[in-house]
């Protein structure tokens, strides 16, 4: 029987079956389980969330660099730069309308 959802998997093997099994490993065995734990830690925490741009710094913004950011937009708004909301979201759904057409045609042809 295949635990599908997390309700299940509980029921099925709770925290202290694991708890066991970790208990009766030996030191060298712990020390492996802690490496791969550390690894995909590691390799979850420096995701950057950006597809095709592996190499892209998560950046946090402080306060005074987002007011910084605000600062500009609001400049630039008043400069009459930009384009109008309504454009802007004409645009997106243009740019996903030609996404799923792209991957339509990419699943067609696998």
């Amino acid at each position: 029987m295949e635990a599908t959802t997390t309700k299940r998997r509980r029921n099925l093997h709770p925290i202290s079956h694991y708890w066991n099994m970790v208990k009766d490993l030996d030191d060298s065995q712990k020390l492996e389980l802690i490496a791969m734990l550390a690894e995909n830690i590691k390799s979850a925490t420096t995701k950057t969330g950006v597809e095709g741009e592996e190499d892209y710094p998560l950046h946090r913004y402080t306060l005074k660099e987002m007011n910084a950011l605000l600062d500009e937009a609001e400049a630039n708004f008043a400069a009459g730069k930009g384009i109008p909301d309504e454009e802007a979201w004409d645009d997106l759904d243009e740019e996903l309308a030609c996404q799923e057409r792209e991957e339509m045609a990419m699943a067609a042809t696998v």
